[in-house]
């Protein structure tokens, strides 16, 4: 739980924003994330890979999501903050990736990507390529890092 108080530490109480987290599995983060939201007034969307029951309620929205949708969301820009739960570091596409959540993001919104120790730096390259700005990590377990980047008002689109 220590771990991922660090990375809701970072998200201010603020009612009425949008979380978005993609994920494959119904593990822990997402029952925590769940609760923070209701708790600061956010809307959480959930973009499941896989089968996965579909909610719209008010401050919940879960839909099913694959990587090879041409868009990532119906709405242009909609996300203060997107958790990538999901290892994308196979793909050959990542930089595509990686500019489809740039284009579903509010200006000063930020992404979270859990990536292996040894992979931090390929992400921060591949991140700062495709516009991101502010890249840190986070230390979160002996095996994973949580990279942050932050998508900046005024920088060209992707």
């Amino acid at each position: 739980m220590k771990n991922f108080k660090l990375l809701f530490d970072i998200i201010p109480p603020h009612p009425g924003q949008n979380i978005a987290i993609i994920e494959n599995s119904q593990d822990n983060f997402l029952e925590l994330l769940k609760e923070f939201s209701q708790k600061i007034d956010a809307t959480l969307h959930v973009k499941a890979l896989g089968e996965r029951e579909i909610v719209n309620s008010e401050k919940l929205k879960i839909k099913t999501f694959s990587f090879e949708q041409a868009r990532y969301n119906n709405f242009s820009v909609n996300y203060d903050f997107l958790f990538l739960c999901v290892n994308i570091s196979e793909r050959e596409d990542i930089k595509t990736v990686c500019k489809k959540l740039y284009r579903v993001m509010k200006n000063a919104g930020y992404l979270f990507i859990f990536v292996k120790k040894y992979e931090v730096e390929r992400y921060f390259e591949l991140l700062e390529d495709t516009n991101y700005v502010a890249l840190n990590n986070i230390d979160f377990d002996e095996n994973t890092d949580v990279v942050i980047a932050k998508k900046m008002h005024g920088w060209r689109k992707v």
